[in-house]
């Protein structure tokens, strides 16, 4: 499992490298982190409350209590592994951003944004395009993080589940 894992991080995060990569994946993997998130969801519910956009607002406190969980596991999770990031235990690694702390396991990013991205699929699942659009944002986010150097492809898997769940639980317990 390990080899595969370096395998598919070595592909991804040096055979994939590109100018146009380069310069795009370490600002959209800033998009994907917890404090960015956060600032957005407590900016939306302060904008939607003071439009009384109630069904909208309940979804921005959803996406809210998602993501406070999915950080509260992920950082329960890299505190018990502390598994080393891949820039720091491998040769040849292309590092394009720099993250806030050692650990690499499970992807932070990775779950913030999927915990978000799951309570706004389920709640805005009429609407295909933008579901379509959230699902590919969340891959790029996970994707962006193997580029850009700072997490294995195993950390992204455990980092989206972490989200997913977080998501839904909150769904079926607060919604």
């Amino acid at each position: 499992m390990m080899n595969l894992n370096v395998d598919l991080f070595y592909l991804i995060n040096n055979n994939m490298a590109n100018p146009v990569f380069d310069a795009i994946m370490p600002v959209l993997s800033n998009f994907g982190g917890f404090v960015t998130l956060l600032a957005i969801c407590i900016a939306a519910i302060l904008i939607l409350k003071y439009l009384k956009k109630d069904e909208y607002l309940k979804i921005a406190k959803l996406c809210l209590c998602a993501l406070l969980l999915a950080g509260i596991i992920a950082a329960c999770l890299k505190l018990t592994f502390h598994s080393p990031r891949p820039f720091t235990v491998l040769e040849h690694v292309r590092q394009l951003t720099v993250p806030s702390e050692p650990n690499s396991f499970p992807s932070g990013h990775t779950a913030s944004t999927l915990s978000i991205i799951t309570v706004l699929v389920w709640k805005l699942r009429e609407n295909k395009a933008v579901v379509a659009l959230l699902v590919i944002f969340a891959v790029l986010i996970g994707f962006s993080r193997i580029y850009c150097g700072v997490h294995y492809p195993f950390d992204v898997a455990v980092g989206a589940i972490v989200g997913v769940v977080s998501g839904v639980v909150v769904l079926k317990f607060l919604d």
